[in-house]
């Protein structure tokens, strides 16, 4: 039996790859080739797993018992798992199988085969992949606000004037069913004299104050920009012009309430505006121009007014 033990041990050991057997009852170890023995992290200890591994107690990864389930369960002898080695601050490959040593014990054989520059290899790439996708986040952060800055009326947060004529041109351009577009200027009332009276600052609060309020008015579909200094325009796609004035009434009435604190006092504004209704194929500067004039009738006419 002996001798079988060595012709079998022979043959295992010009496997290219660290082996050993282990047996399942006792843990001791009952083979290792030539490559685990120059590996081996205390060769004179008892158990394998000191032994082999340098460890106080079985293994955490030991397939043992896993083995034996298996054999139980499914009739399989065979696991292959992947493990750090302390020891030796490898990664290893263990293909581990149940067998019958030659002298009737059963063991657990392994192959362990050392893939650490894989894993090296694998987690260098996590990280580039890693890098990258942080890297192309902030692209993506950088760009989305650079659109935004693009397309957004930097004190306000809404459409800038050259943002509002791209999305009127694209509405513009629509054919609308029984529904008609209705563009509308806004100005606000004397704002050169509450710049003037209360400084910029001021007036900056007073704009960024009239936004606030025509915001909850809106509907998804409107188009809202600032043209220019207190100058704003809306379109307005509906089915009749009264409820387009009953929007713009609306808006009106919720500025004439509003009220900005100030070192000099409260201030208070109102909004004139004109409407104007896109008919045939006018085109957005056509129809902003008659809205345009319009305000400038309800201008004339005393302010705070609705022209239309």
């Amino acid at each position: 039996m002996q001798q079988e033990n060595k012709i079998f041990e022979a043959l295992l050991d010009v496997i290219p790859f660290a082996s050993y057997s282990v047996d399942v009852d006792t843990y001791k170890l009952v083979y290792a080739n030539k490559l685990m023995g120059e590996s081996m992290y205390a060769p004179r200890a008892e158990n394998c797993w000191e032994k082999i591994y340098g460890q106080e107690s079985i293994c955490e990864w030991c397939q043992i018992k896993k083995l034996k389930e298996r054999d139980v369960v499914y009739k399989s002898k065979k696991l292959e798992s992947t493990f750090f080695d302390e020891s030796t601050d490898k990664w290893l490959q263990s293909y581990d199988e149940i067998v019958k040593w030659p002298d009737g014990r059963t063991v657990k054989y392994t192959i362990l085969v050392d893939i650490t520059e894989q894993k090296e290899i694998q987690a260098d790439m996590i990280k580039t992949h890693t890098k990258l996708a942080l890297q192309s986040k902030k692209l993506q952060v950088a760009n989305e606000k650079l659109k935004y800055m693009a397309q957004k009326d930097f004190l306000t947060g809404i459409n800038n004037r050259g943002h509002f004529f791209d999305l009127a041109n694209n509405l513009f351009n629509k054919e609308l069913t029984d529904k008609y577009i209705y563009v509308a200027m806004l100005d606000l009332d004397k704002f050169k004299n509450i710049n003037d009276t209360y400084g910029h600052n001021v007036g900056d609060s007073v704009i960024k104050a009239f936004v606030k309020a025509v915001k909850p008015n809106l509907e998804k579909e409107d188009i809202f920009g600032r043209i220019g200094g207190e100058e704003f325009s809306l379109i307005v796609v509906s089915d009749t012009k009264e409820k387009v004035l009953k929007k713009l009434e609306k808006i009106r009435v919720d500025i004439s309430k509003l009220n900005i604190k100030s070192e000099q006092g409260e201030v208070k504004f109102t909004v004139s505006m004109g409407m104007a209704k896109r008919e045939n194929e006018q085109n957005i500067d056509f129809v902003l121009d008659m809205a345009d004039k319009k305000l400038y009738d309800a201008k004339e006419n005393g302010r705070n007014q609705i022209k239309c």
